[in-house]
């Protein structure tokens, strides 16, 4: 029987917090300090803090925001929010209505956004099927992950919303990790636009996943949901992964700094190892002996336990990922039972 909702964002709406949804404003304010919305912000806000507009025209726009409201149009809609219980938010909703704009603000403000956050963390997770992929770092399961989307498939990749680019349990240079509440912030935003007829496809990392730390909810749903898990050869494994740091740019002798500055350094005599292959042109090899050596004994692959399939890939290239994500398809079942 077909879902009585396109997807689950209708039970996680922002109607709960008495605005419409997110995506229907044409521009969304955060009021609130700059250090505040770096920690965390409604997806597409602008920051704008307020700032004492007494001494302008009620009806003026006030120079902070014109920058933000010359593009908008007479009845577009506009939602503002604060952490000061309304009292900035009203600093610019006011002359935004008197310009003729239809302004909502957030009710409760942003310590009601959080609670509608953790809420929807806790209910969400249950109501979606998943299906765990499983590896090392490094692997190649952002190309398998790529190709699923490129399918049709519903993808949640954590290590990407995590911030980790290269080898996801581990933060480099270059990456943005984001705060505990902005993960929440993401992840919610992505659960919500899932169908729930359809399963999901998950890529956690390493485990541990300490920084940020997943919802309890979701733990416990990847934790019931059969896994599928990659084999890769190393060589194949260490020949993506050049394809990948040259693509960012990224020179392995940071890389290898970023490893010997870890909580989990290798010995000095290995790192200096790494480094003298790629001094002498053989980044190839220090790749491989980076994966086999440090990699992965030092990142365990998270298991659930449950029912797993082992897929073989002898080579990473985009074609061949692609036909075998196609076989992989083809041997699941369209749907499954949510919370199996």
């Amino acid at each position: 029987m077909p879902s009585l909702f396109a997807s689950v964002g209708s039970l996680v709406h922002p109607h709960q917090l008495e605005i419409q949804d997110f995506s229907l404003y044409a521009l969304i304010l955060d009021a609130r300090h700059p250090t505040a919305y770096a920690e965390d912000h409604i997806p597409g806000a602008v920051n704008v803090p307020a700032a004492s507009t007494a001494s302008e025209p009620a009806q003026a726009i006030p120079c902070e925001l014109a920058a933000h409201a010359e593009s908008l149009v007479r009845d577009d809609m506009v939602l503002v929010y604060c952490d000061r219980g309304g009292l900035d938010s009203e600093v610019w909703s006011r002359p935004l209505r008197a310009a003729g704009f239809a302004v909502d603000v957030l009710g409760g403000g942003w310590g009601n956004y959080r609670r509608w956050v953790a809420a929807g963390l806790e209910l969400l997770p249950r109501a979606l099927s998943f299906r765990h992929l499983v590896a090392p770092p490094v692997s190649g399961l952002c190309l398998v992950l790529a190709a699923l989307t490129r399918q049709g498939q519903q993808v949640l990749d954590i290590a990407e919303l995590a911030g980790q680019r290269l080898v996801p349990g581990i933060t480099l240079p270059g990456d943005a990790p984001p705060s505990q509440d902005a993960f929440e912030t993401l992840l919610l935003d992505r659960l919500r636009k899932f169908d729930p007829d359809l399963p999901v496809w998950v890529r956690v990392g390493p485990a541990p996943l300490t920084t940020p730390t997943l919802p309890s909810a979701l733990r416990d749903a990847l934790a019931r949901a059969d896994e599928v898990v990659l084999q890769v050869p190393l060589a194949e494994r260490a020949r993506a992964w050049l394809k990948r740091i040259q693509a960012m740019r990224t020179p392995l002798p940071s890389l290898i700094a970023a490893f010997s500055a870890s909580a989990l350094p290798p010995p000095s005599g290995l790192a200096q190892q790494w480094g003298s292959l790629d001094a002498a042109g053989h980044t190839l090899e220090a790749l491989a002996a980076i994966i086999k050596a440090y990699i992965d004994p030092n990142n365990e692959v998270a298991r659930s336990g449950r029912q797993s399939r082992l897929i073989s890939l002898g080579s990473l290239d985009t074609d061949a990922v692609v036909a075998v994500t196609t076989d992989w398809l083809r041997s699941f079942p369209a749907t499954q039972p949510r919370g199996s």
